[in-house]
Parts: C-alpha cells; structure tokens; sequence
C-alpha cells in the first residue's frame, strides 16, 4: 500500500465517521420536532411516540463497533502525520499539510491559508510528505524514524 492510498483510506474513514454522526444527530434533531395536532380527525390512527428513539438508539448501537474501527484508522494516520513532523524539523509543512488535507478534509486553498502559504506550496509540500514516507515506510513514519535529506 502506497502512502497515497494509506491516506485516502483514512480519508475515507473520516467522511464515514461524519456521515454516521450527521445521520445520528439528524435523527435526535427529529426525536425533538413533533408536530402538534388539535381538534377533531387530526389523528391518522395510533402512534408510538418511542419509535423514533427506539430506532436512533438502535442506530447508535449499530454503528458504536464500526465508529471504533473508524476512529483507530484515522488516529493511526494522524500518528504518521505527527511522526513526519518528528522525523523532518526542516520540513514543518509536510504533516500538517498532509493532516489539514486528508485527514481533516480541507481543500487545497483552505490548506493553504490556514499554513499561510500558496496551493502550490501546501501541494508540494504534502506530495514530498507522501514521497518520503513511501521511502521509509509507513511503520517508519508513524515511529518518526528516519529524516529526508537536506539539499
């Protein structure tokens, strides 16, 4: 597995983790927002007030074991970004870069303000990230072992 798809992965980890937490919250949003009903034949039969709860806890229970998965994946990726940082003082956009983009979903541009620095840059910078750590290996990077070389 190339860095490249390493991050991606954890990328995609991150958007499911999101999707779930939106899916859950949108269900609690809608346990709260009932509609009020008065007078005569406004009913259209029973109801049970629970099922939403019901259904938005047994969501919640579904998703706990995948949500771990998910959380230690993205953990584990943002453990090489902070070993990229150990590992290269001289290069101190590369894990950050790499963690704002991937990891925390920025755009390019967005990456690029928050590092004060051009697309360009923060794109160089995150491309020579994921080069190194093809070098060393992603058990390496994790660890902050090895250092790229000084030009």
């Amino acid at each position: 597995m190339t860095s490249r798809e390493y991050f991606d992965a954890a990328a995609s980890s991150q958007r499911r983790i999101d999707g779930r937490l939106a899916a859950i919250a949108s269900m609690r949003e809608r346990e709260g927002a009932r509609a009020q009903r008065y007078g005569v034949g406004g009913g259209s039969g029973t109801s049970d007030p629970m099922r939403a709860v019901d259904a938005r806890m047994d969501a919640e229970r579904e998703a706990e074991a995948e949500l771990a998965s998910l959380r230690a994946d993205v953990e584990d990726a943002r453990r090489v970004c902070a070993g990229i940082r150990r590992a290269n003082p001289s290069q101190p956009l590369w894990g950050d870069a790499i963690e704002l983009h991937w990891l925390d979903g920025k755009t390019w541009f967005s990456v690029a303000l928050d590092l004060g620095v051009s697309e360009r840059c923060a794109r160089t910078a995150a491309y020579a990230a994921l080069d190194w750590v093809d070098m060393v290996g992603i058990a390496a990077a994790r660890e902050g072992c090895g250092q790229a070389a000084l030009f």
